[in-house]
């Protein structure tokens, strides 16, 4: 898509190619450089992290080596923390890269054994099916909704992938955004419903998914004693009772940032 124009009473969609296509609204759902947020002039405020992340897909089975490994692993390291996550056929490992390695040292097949040796001493030899590497950022638009213009997921919203945090909030915009749209569509609802979407889904975004994401980042890379010792006691505090336990997974599973949402009025 080249451009979407606002025309006040419907939406019209202008394809690379010079095709028209109108409709009566547009939810932008393309992603972190959305055309759509860009047509509609909606600011993408927020910050790029300075170190990039590397992603390595193996299908070396790590539980073979590591009993009663979960399918999402943190290690917390204050120079190199990483992260593992099994998916359907392999695993991923995430580790970041200081900005001062070139990209072209990042993609050499050294240096990602001197990631996976990190994993468990003495093993590196893991064969690689994908590497990416890719910059991270924390950013939110300036509104969600511009007139006939709503934006969803990495559209909106963008932070680092530390808890998953991503697109779970992208499929709660959906779930909220189509719900108040049909509302609208058939007659049941006024057009102000969606700016209630624009309140609720942006206010939980910047309260509690951008805010969590970059905790768990600092939790993970806390280079001091006292910071280290902290996140150890909070995290042994939350294994040992089982309110605190509940409290913090109902933080890290969204389902606090849903209950939030519909508060907002």
């Amino acid at each position: 898509m080249a451009e979407a124009v606002d025309h006040g009473d419907s939406v019209e969609v202008i394809l690379e190619d010079g095709t028209r296509i109108a409709g009566i609204y547009l939810i932008g759902a393309d992603g972190a450089h959305s055309a759509v947020r860009k047509s509609a002039k909606i600011a993408f405020d927020g910050f790029t992290w300075p170190e990039r992340f590397l992603v390595l897909s193996t299908e070396f089975d790590f539980t073979s080596l590591i009993p009663g490994l979960a399918d999402v692993s943190y290690y917390a390291d204050p120079e190199e923390w990483f992260f593992l996550l099994r998916v359907p056929g392999v695993w991923r490992a995430m580790f970041p890269v200081r900005a001062e390695v070139s990209d072209e040292e990042v993609m050499t097949p050294e240096f990602a054994r001197a990631r996976f040796a990190r994993v468990v001493a003495g093993r590196d030899d893991y064969p690689i099916k994908h590497t990416t590497l890719y910059r991270v950022h924390q950013r939110v638009a300036e509104t969600f909704r511009r007139g006939r213009l709503l934006l969803v997921g990495d559209a909106a919203h963008i932070n680092n992938p530390l808890g998953g945090m991503g697109l779970n909030g992208g499929v709660h915009d959906a779930v909220s955004l189509v719900e108040k749209l049909a509302r609208v569509i058939h007659g049941e609802a006024g057009e102000d419903v969606l700016d209630l979407y624009d309140r609720q889904r942006r206010g939980v975004t910047v309260e509690h998914v951008q805010r969590q994401t970059i905790m768990n980042k600092k939790n993970l890379e806390a280079a001091t004693p006292e910071d280290q010792a902290d996140f150890r006691h909070r995290m042994a505090e939350a294994a040992s009772d089982p309110a605190k336990a509940h409290a913090l997974l109902l933080g890290m599973s969204m389902i606090n940032s849903l209950r939030r949402a519909a508060e907002i009025t």
